[in-house]
């Protein structure tokens, strides 16, 4: 498919990188020399020099052959424009802009973006988008990632190993058949900072990272019984960071039905964001002040909150903040970073919790290009897999095909499927077929695309 992405910064980087490695072909526009010249020498992308919602430029990036344009820049007009000027002049059929200011995207206006006015296919507004999957993580306290598959009815959750919940030591047979009543798996590990497919006399041992799939109903139950605690909502909520993010996480916070009971303390260090805050938010305490300064964090009372959340600006101030609000007592600290080595943080608990921004953007962007069949594609960390759920239709080579028959590429693997008929979870032997309907969940290397469709007898190139 032929792609143009305009703007290059952390986003637009992401969302190339990602594409690149699935046999597209990438143009990006970007105003910042640098930017662009370290993406056409990273990768296998062409990179422009100029305004993305130029008519010029998007020619001189050949928007006459583009699929899909993807409007990522930081200015939320310069996004808009450059949709409407591929939908009016090029004929792109697929338009995705990220907008962040909250007015464009009022229900009120949502007419604006229409095929009549101005066509943009898909709206993504990453600060939402990691506000919600930090309020995902603080639904399942514990762990350190969370994906739901088929519509919410499955979870795939990630969660440290511990002698505090005896998992360390046993094998993960011994596992299954210590909790034979509960339906789950665990599809992957990160041990020693390497991503594994384990099998049934694989060892769990300290600090591994074990990721695990069950039906929402087991959820809880499973969390449980594997030394969770999953009932820590009992205290203050404080936000390190009262900036778009904080903000759409306060709200987020208020609007739901458990998390809403509990009080909510946002720390500031700008002062007049500070004010805004105390004016439009009166039933939350806002802090004017740092988040690393212990005085305020002893006056904010972190040490007996349930949870603590750093979404500030900086990496190392995120990070920071959040492993002095755990060594103080919190009991669940989540930061936002997008430096993959502070993960090394999580198998000693140091901090709960590490949310990528980027990851969350690029998963959410592929979310909305899958084409067909595919449900949902969903990264893993930083591992370089994915997890992707697609539902079967009867035409797919896979259908009433005894697993010991398929020929599955070494770098794929169907962990689970979800049954049309009777809404269980299979974990697949070699005697289990999938029928027609069923949703099946896969999880491949990020650059498996080609064997996934293969496999599938359909495209799932994901546009």
């Amino acid at each position: 498919m032929k792609i143009i992405i305009c703007g290059v910064g952390r986003v637009g980087l992401s969302i190339a990188s990602y594409l690149s490695m699935q046999d597209n072909d990438i143009t990006v526009i970007d105003s910042n020399a640098s930017l662009v010249r370290r993406v056409s020498d990273t990768y296998d992308i062409t990179g422009i020099v100029g305004h993305a919602s130029e008519p010029e430029m998007l020619k001189k990036a050949g928007a006459n052959e583009a699929d899909i344009i993807i409007a990522v820049t930081d200015c939320d007009e310069v996004n808009m424009v450059a949709c409407q000027v591929a939908h009016s002049v090029f004929g792109i059929s697929k338009k995705i802009a990220r907008i962040r200011n909250k007015e464009y995207r009022d229900p009120a206006w949502s007419n604006l973006f229409s095929k009549h006015h101005m066509p943009i296919d898909i709206i993504i507004s990453p600060e939402e988008e990691i506000a919600e999957s930090i309020l995902q993580r603080m639904n399942i306290p514990g762990t350190t990632n969370d994906m739901e598959l088929v519509k919410g009815n499955v979870h795939t959750f990630g969660f440290i190993a511990t002698h505090d919940n005896e998992l360390a030591g046993q094998t993960i047979g011994d596992l299954y058949i210590a909790n034979r009543e509960y339906d789950f798996r665990i599809i992957s590990m990160i041990k020693n900072n390497k991503f594994i497919i384990p099998t049934e006399t694989t060892t769990i041992d300290d600090a591994d990272e074990i990721y695990v799939i069950c039906k929402k109903t087991h959820l809880m139950n499973v969390l449980e019984r594997l030394g969770n605690n999953n009932d820590i909502y009992s205290n203050n909520i404080v936000i390190a960071g009262g900036g778009v993010i904080g903000e759409a996480l306060c709200e987020h916070i208020k609007n739901h039905e458990t998390l809403s009971k509990n009080n909510i303390i946002i720390i500031e260090n700008n002062l007049d964001r500070a004010r805004h805050l105390n004016k439009i938010h009166k039933n939350t305490l806002i802090l004017n002040g740092s988040a690393l300064d212990d005085d305020l964090l002893q006056e904010a009372n972190v040490g007996k909150s349930s949870v603590f959340v750093s979404v500030m600006n900086s990496n190392e101030n995120n990070i920071l903040s959040s492993v002095l609000a755990k060594k103080m007592g919190a009991q669940y600290a989540i930061a936002l970073s997008t430096n993959k080595l502070y993960n090394q943080l999580l198998p000693d608990r140091f901090i709960d919790a590490i949310v990528n921004p980027e990851i969350i953007t690029v998963s959410r962007i592929l979310h909305n290009l899958h084409h067909g069949h595919i449900q949902s594609v969903n990264s893993i960390r930083d591992t370089g897999y994915d997890l992707i759920e697609a539902q079967v239709k009867e035409d797919c080579g896979i259908v009433n095909v005894p697993f010991k028959e398929l020929q599955l590429p070494k770098n794929i693997s169907i962990v689970s499927v979800h049954c049309h008929k009777t809404n269980k979870l299979i974990f697949p032997t070699s005697d289990t077929e999938i029928s027609s309907l069923d949703t099946v969940i896969i999880l491949a290397k990020s650059s498996a695309t080609a064997d996934v469709e293969n496999l599938f007898s359909f495209s799932i190139n994901l546009f």
